[in-house]
């Protein structure tokens, strides 16, 4: 499986009191809700990569203390929000076809785009998804995996060119199949094979959700005349 790796400074943030906070000598002047936790972060460098957050942004209230900002229903949930986050202060964060889908479901949601600042989230996120994840077997089922349980306004997005990477792998020949597959059926020993078995995909596409595996299999059936259903 690939990963990606941005950011350089170490995680600072930690949870007191059911709050999540930045360790830094410079006070927090942007309070963020989501569910039931509450962030304490700062507006720099957050509003400068972060469209959604510049538009609910307000002034803070005569106290001088900043509005809370309250994000309904975040794609992706805190995790999400947090990897984010990090990227906005550089933290390193590490990025796989685990959290790819809660990653660009989130930085959509917060539009993190080329125009709000360059080089930003949805950019590198799309560089990943074109460049690794849809070259790879398994990076593209757990894509799919993943993203039949975070919704979020443009799934197709990902959904569909995972689906053409993962059917075009599978109408390729065995024999020139490169990549690696998850085939544990009794009996089967790779090394005593010269090409991979006929129904090598069968057990990863089976993991999928019901409706992302049935469009896998009406996808590939015309075309591979031996594909029995079972």
């Amino acid at each position: 499986m690939k990963y990606m790796k941005l950011g350089t400074k170490p995680d600072t943030f930690y949870t007191e009191d059911a709050t999540r906070s930045v360790l830094t000598d410079v006070p927090p002047d942007l309070v963020i809700q989501i569910n039931n936790t509450k962030y304490l972060l700062h507006k720099f460098p957050l509003l400068l990569k972060c469209g959604q957050l510049q538009r609910l942004w307000s002034e803070p209230d005569e106290d001088g203390l900043p509005a809370p900002i309250t994000l309904n229903d975040f794609p992706g949930g805190e995790a999400a929000f947090e990897l984010c986050c990090k990227f906005c202060y550089g933290i390193t964060i590490s990025l796989s076809a685990n959290n790819f889908v809660q990653a660009i479901a989130a930085a959509t949601y917060l539009r993190m785009t080329e125009s709000v600042a360059s080089g930003n989230l949805i950019a590198k996120l799309e560089g990943f998804f074109n460049s690794c994840i849809l070259y790879g077997w398994k990076d593209s089922i757990v894509t799919l995996q993943n993203a039949a349980h975070v919704v979020w306004h443009d799934e197709q997005r990902i959904i569909q060119p995972c689906l053409d990477s993962v059917v075009q792998k599978i109408l390729t020949h065995p024999s020139k199949v490169t990549w690696s597959y998850t085939y544990t059926r009794p009996g089967f020993r790779r090394k005593q094979h010269h090409s991979s078995p006929k129904d090598w995909w069968t057990e990863d596409v089976s993991d999928l959700d019901l409706d992302l595996f049935r469009a896998v299999i009406y996808a590939v059936r015309p075309q591979r005349s031996f594909i029995q259903l079972l």
